[in-house]
């Protein structure tokens, strides 16, 4: 049984090993059998603190093991794959899916959920084209060699849970007690510092002040024409600086570096100094210049060139990746973090080049071709550079049917990787020192000798190149034509757009003390390629229609600049103000890559992992538990609106109480109650159907409209959406308790009669084949979860027929029928 991790993948492998019928969903033939995964299927989880842990005082939940549980979306994909994981003609399964640690996770949670215990393999698949699956099949290797590389994802899964559940809910609850009001603060392990990076820099420009500097520029004649200089601080070893990095949050340099000059009479008395007085010398240095090509493409940097040439999200660029790659079969796997290819690809490369004939790229390919340019080259063929994947290049099938997006992005792979090849872009460059009055003035310029790599791009990468200086003959006259001051002002760093800020978060070690740490995370910065762009996009999520939230960061203006929110910029600022630097900065993830690297070359036991994650659980939770013992309790908030049973006066903020005895939470089912929804519900009993609820025991979401019940509790009434003002008014008690709670049920009439629980898990429909279970019917068949064989129920044929019925725990039902 082989297991891929997409059904398209699942239908390339069926084909190109070949004889297989699809059958049920899957693919067969007599001695194999091909399904797939539909990506996570199943996921981890903890009864502890799916019941508890929800109070300051609970927390740190650190749970002894976890357990596994389907994901929403898993269904009958889940169910047929445990089917033939137990199937007695299985012998073998091979893990065919993703080839990483994902991937490998993925996998290897279904075959625990499965129960699993028969021999497994794996499939690295590194290509889609038919060869490379072959290739794959051919030299499947033991699972046991990656066993590894299981215990480094099971580790990442489940210390990203421990973290994420106690960071958020205590910040959480901490934040709640400062402030006085409920609002949730998700914190994450790459989440949280990516923000940070974007808030610093916020902060960064926001209290920046420009300060006024010169720069003193001379104009200079010569027998070929003039040519213009910058006075330069001869003594000074730091270069001239243009413009901040846009991937470096420093602003610009507070004292004359070079060029700059920050005193306005100095630079007046240059310019006085040199005015009329003729150059003493001229001197030239002329050298020749090499530029390599760039490298092969990661995700990262494909990522980046897209979101600086066409504006593309990193999600958008990520999305058209994955098509190129495992819909039109034209690229290789995206999500890696490589920029080169194995040192046994160089015949490959070689061939894939000459499969470029008859494209728009035949004539580029083929300089390569004829200039025998594929050769062992480092840049190009290291396998020291290669974890799991190698770097993004074409395949060699040919692309048709491509949207305009993607034929974008897939132009972008395939001149990258045939640039890749050509020679260095060869240069001139030439210095020029022109002295007067004993001070330098500088001019640099530089011609193109040989195009190199970059005619692949049709010389649109040659911008910025400085000018070609007029000629100087040496021992020439110079003429001084002119010198002034001209003013300008620094200028604050630049707001991060999707492009410097991967760069930023590929970065993000950089600034770490510790040298172990910064080669650890050297190799990924925050994130991965494969989730960086979920990392953005989650900070940029607005939500849903019917769950709306404040995003933590916003995208502004043409260049679709990243700016924090209010909500983002506070949460910094909590974190911050609270000293938990250790959930804003890069640390924790270089610390985990450096210790994840050790459990899966098997230097440190996926035990010893889990207990460093939990001790640093616990030490977090201990400073926030000494931030709120330090602090009075919250004051409370006096609500506008009186107690529905006396009159009185709410007090509260998470829950609102009056001196009668009457209280409300503000938060059901953990959807917060907004203040008009609590107005509406204390004043008319009842409120109009709210969407976003979500059931603590089934872990669904689900509508429901609140109501004020005789006794002033609060309870839930549903309804379909159509008909939520008619059926939910008419819902009533009904005598027999929830058959999974043992909560009450309501009976709704209407179209669609029904019984349901009040917290959403169970629902009976009263309406069985055509016929209506009366209430005593629905009560004994609720309570005994059985029904004695009735008339009355109509077939599909249309006949008539009697039947018993049959109540699982889950609200469905199946008929049983009397030996005759």
């Amino acid at each position: 049984m082989i297991v891929a991790e997409k059904p398209s993948v699942a239908g390339d492998i069926a084909k190109a090993l070949g004889g297989f019928s699809k059958i049920d969903g899957h693919y067969e033939r007599a001695d194999a059998i091909v399904s797939n995964a539909r990506g996570h299927l199943i996921e981890i989880f903890s009864k502890e603190a799916d019941e508890g842990g929800r109070s300051l005082n609970d927390l740190p939940v650190i749970p002894q093991r976890f357990e596994l549980r389907p994901t929403k979306d898993a269904g009958p994909q889940l169910r047929q794959l445990v089917k033939l994981m137990k199937d007695s003609s299985v012998t073998e399964v091979v893990n065919a899916c993703d080839a990483g640690r994902e991937g490998e996770l993925i996998f290897r949670l279904i075959f625990d959920y499965a129960g699993c215990r028969k021999p497994m393999s794996r499939m690295w698949l590194q290509s889609m084209t038919h060869d490379s699956i072959l290739e794959a099949w051919k030299h499947r290797s033991d699972g046991a060699k990656f066993q590894g590389l299981a215990d480094a994802a099971y580790c990442r899964s489940e210390a990203d849970w421990v973290m994420g559940i106690n960071g958020t809910r205590g910040v959480t609850r901490l934040h709640e007690r400062q402030n006085g009001a409920y609002e949730l603060m998700s914190v994450g392990r790459v989440q949280t510092p990516t923000l940070s990076l974007v808030v610093a820099r916020e902060r960064a420009i926001k209290g920046f002040v420009p300060k006024d500097f010169w720069e003193v520029r001379g104009t200079f004649g010569v027998a070929a024409g003039s040519y213009q200089g910058t006075w330069f601080d001869a003594s000074s070893k730091a270069e001239a600086v243009d413009e901040v990095d846009d991937d470096d949050a420093g602003a610009e340099p507070e004292a004359s570096t070079g060029q700059r000059i920050f005193d306005k009479a100095r630079a007046d008395a240059l310019v006085a100094k040199c005015h009329g007085v003729p150059p003493s010398s001229v001197t030239e240095e002329s050298k020749r210049t090499e530029e390599a090509p760039q490298r092969l493409f990661d995700l990262t940097t494909l990522q980046r060139e897209a979101n600086k040439r066409f504006k593309f999200s990193a999600k958008k660029t990520l999305d058209i990746a994955q098509a190129l790659y495992e819909t039109h079969k034209v690229t290789t796997y995206p999500r890696t973090d490589a920029k080169a290819l194995p040192e046994d690809y160089v015949a490959p490369a070689a061939a894939l080049m000459g499969q470029f004939g008859g494209t728009a790229y035949a004539a580029l390919a083929q300089a390569v071709i004829d200039g025998g340019w594929v050769k062992p080259n480092k840049r190009i063929f290291d396998n020291n550079e290669i974890s799991d994947h190698f770097a993004i290049i074409p395949t060699g099938t040919r692309p048709s049917g491509l949207s305009d997006d993607e034929q974008r992005v897939y132009d972008l792979i395939a001149r990258r990787f045939i640039a890749a090849f050509y020679p260095n872009a060869v240069y001139q460059t030439t210095t020029r020192i022109t002295v007067v009055a004993d001070e330098r003035f500088r001019t640099s310029g530089r011609v193109m000798l040989d195009a190199g790599w970059r005619v692949v791009w049709g010389g649109d990468r040659q911008k910025g190149d400085a000018p070609s200086l007029c000629a100087y003959v040496q021992g020439e006259t110079v003429r001084n034509q002119g010198v002034a001051a001209a003013g300008s002002k620094t200028k604050p760093p630049s707001r991060y757009n999707e492009s410097t800020l991967l760069g930023a978060m590929e970065k993000a070690g950089k600034t770490l003390a510790d040298s172990e740490l910064r080669a650890a995370i050297r190799e990924t910065g925050l994130g991965t390629p494969a989730t960086r762009a979920a990392i953005i996009e989650g900070l940029l999520s607005t939500g849903s229609r019917e769950k709306p939230k404040q995003p933590y960061m916003t995208r502004e203006g043409k260049e679709q600049f990243l700016v924090p929110t209010d909500k983002g910029d506070g949460l910094y600022e909590f974190l911050t103000r609270n000293n938990l630097s250790a959930l804003t900065s890069a640390e924790m993830t270089a610390s985990w890559e450096h210790r994840l690297q050790d459990v899966q070359h098997g230097r440190l036991s996926r035990h010893e992992f889990m207990s460093g994650i939990g001790k640093s659980a616990r030490g977090m939770i201990d400073v926030l538990k000494g931030k709120a013992s330090d602090m009075p309790e919250p004051t409370q908030r006096v609500f506008k609106t009186p107690c529905p049973k006396c009159g009185g006066e709410l007090r509260g903020n998470r829950k609102l109480e009056c001196s009668c005895g009457f209280g409300i939470w503000t938060t059901v089912s953990e959807r917060v109650i907004t203040p008009d929804e609590m107005t509406e519900l204390l004043t008319k009993r009842r409120t109009g159907l709210l969407k976003g609820f979500h059931s603590s025991k089934t872990k669904r979401k689900f509508d429901a409209i609140l109501v004020l019940k005789d006794d002033f509790s609060m309870g839930f009434e549903f309804a379909d959406s159509a008909e939520a003002s008619g059926a939910a008014a008419a819902a009533k008690p009904f005598e027999a308790p929830c058959p999974r709670c043992q909560g009450e049920l309501r009976h709704l009439g209407g179209d669609k009669p029904r019984y349901s629980c009040a917290t959403g898990d169970f629902t009976l429909w009263a309406n069985i084949a055509g016929r209506t279970l009366s209430e005593r019917e629905a009560s004994t068949l609720i309570r005994t979860g059985s029904l004695a064989p009735v008339s009355g129920f109509t077939s599909a044929a249309k006949k008539k027929f009697a039947a018993g019925l049959r109540l699982d725990p889950t609200g469905k039902v199946s008929f049983f029928f009397e030996d005759k």
